[in-house]
């Protein structure tokens, strides 16, 4: 019982750094409507500050995403939680001096520990849990992260400015608090070659088996890690190995459509620039996107090994594509109409079927696609497309949206959805059922310039193809 206790409180203390990402996620949504209040500080955004108070924070993702690789490397998953910690509570913190540069500040160090959090929680959470477990355990991750976004968008336009980034302060230093108590995982501590501590840190996890029960599970970690390191791959096999290319391509280019194709700009912009004469207060219909989202992902979460990745990833795109079109269509032809209902149920719609797709599958074929010795590198670089999507789209939202109308950027939206479908469609293989071998396998015949190659039974995959 105490190890599940010990265990229940690591995975809540790493899912916390989800939950304050999660706030900072729908800060614009709230906040960004308060402009014209007395609590904010003295020297508040304007309209021109809106595009960069919401990149930034895409812009320091973007740069410090092979920092944070490096980071994880070298200072480890608790390493990485703790910088993390200090640099949510500092970001909170900043927002309280009276000038707008104090928002760019804050939203660049958010994005920034978005880059350590990315690069230290799914192996964290990994390496703590069991096979059966990983599943379950991921899910929480998952719905921290859209629990923190709903708890912003609820109570954030409920209360001042300075109260509810003092909430978020709050929470920032509980977690940081937490994290200290957490020792680093067993499988870190052993590729470090620091055995006393891994059999202290294996101890704390694990404080009712037996000496010789953790000492078996010790050598089964040290095995697995070994393995890990034998062949340590690096950035020229990741883009040469055709079986490692095939796979950039693949998940590079699902992370970036599931970031240019709307949900940041969706998400941070609709309570200012949704219609707000419509039936629905804008920032209401923020909640219910909350919402759906939330119940959305815990339902969607099964499907995933039910009905396969490819066929939910490429529903999700067509539907988000015919979504964001009936968007730009009602914004340019029933606008001004005070009945107009069509912007409040998009948006709702948005988040059912990105939740049911779009949002799941491409954070789960990171984990199958890449072989263990190039993953680290694979993720940096998948990192680094992801956040280039959503600057670019988040920061060219309201110029061009000021300059020829909302409705453009919603046919930019389908037009990066429905091309996605399409190449989903054509490219991308189901993995559902297939071990993580038969992956790599079937990446390497993926590229293959010989149909007498893939027919070849008796050849062996690249090095990097498998361990």
């Amino acid at each position: 019982m105490m190890s599940r206790k010990r265990l229940v409180y690591a995975v809540i203390t790493v899912s916390a750094s989800e939950f304050v990402m999660g706030l900072w996620a729908g800060w614009p949504s709230w906040a960004l409507t308060k402009r014209n209040e007395a609590d904010t500080p003295a020297e508040w955004l304007s309209r021109d500050d809106h595009s960069w108070a919401v990149a930034s924070f895409d812009l320091a993702n973007l740069l410090s995403a092979w920092p944070a690789s490096l980071l994880a490397e070298h200072a480890g998953r608790k390493g990485c939680l703790l910088v993390a910690g200090v640099g949510l509570v500092a970001s909170f913190g900043v927002l309280y001096a009276p000038s707008r540069w104090a928002v760019f500040v804050a939203r660049s160090l958010a994005g920034i520990c978005k880059s350590v959090a990315y690069a230290s929680v799914p192996g964290f959470m990994a390496e703590i849990s069991s096979d059966r477990a990983r599943g379950r355990l991921n899910l929480i991750v998952v719905l921290s992260d859209s629990l923190g976004m709903l708890v912003a968008l609820s109570i954030g336009p409920r209360v001042k400015y300075a109260v509810m980034n003092g909430f978020s302060l709050a929470i920032g230093l509980a977690f940081l608090a937490a994290v200290i108590r957490v020792p680093e995982t067993p499988h870190y501590l052993l590729s470090k070659s620091r055995l006393e501590e891994a059999k202290a840190a294996l101890h704390w996890y694990r404080p009712k088996s037996t000496t010789v029960d953790n000492n078996r599970q010790l050598n089964k970690i040290l095995l697995a890690v070994r393995d890990d390191m034998r062949d340590p791959g690096t950035y020229r096999e990741l883009f040469t190995d055709d079986g490692n290319r095939a796979a950039v391509l693949l998940v590079a280019g699902a992370c970036f459509a599931q970031r240019a194709g709307g949900i940041g700009c969706v998400l941070a912009y609709s309570t200012t620039t949704m219609p707000t004469h419509g039936p629905v207060r804008p920032g209401n219909v923020a909640i219910l996107f909350a919402v759906v989202r939330l119940a959305c992902s815990v339902a969607a979460v099964p499907l995933i090994d039910v009905y396969g990745r490819r066929p939910l990833l490429v529903g999700s795109h067509l539907v988000l594509a015919a979504i964001t079109a009936a968007y730009a269509l009602c914004l340019l032809y029933i606008d001004d109409r005070p009945d107009n209902w069509g912007p409040s149920v998009c948006v709702v719609l948005f988040s059912l079927a990105y939740s049911m797709g779009a949002g799941i599958v491409p954070g789960a074929l990171v984990g199958e696609m890449f072989p263990a010795n190039v993953k680290s590198r694979a993720v940096t670089v998948v990192s680094v497309v992801s956040s280039l999507g959503s600057f670019i789209i988040n920061k060219a939202y309201l110029p061009i949206s000021d300059a020829f109308g909302v409705h453009i950027m919603f046919f930019v939206f389908c037009f990066v959805n429905a091309a996605w479908t399409i190449l989903a469609y054509l490219f991308l293989f189901e993995t559902k059922g297939m071990s993580l071998s038969a992956i790599q396998d079937h990446l390497d015949d993926y590229n293959s310039s010989s149909s007498s190659d893939n027919d070849d039974e008796s050849k062996l995959p690249s090095p990097g193809a498998r361990l």
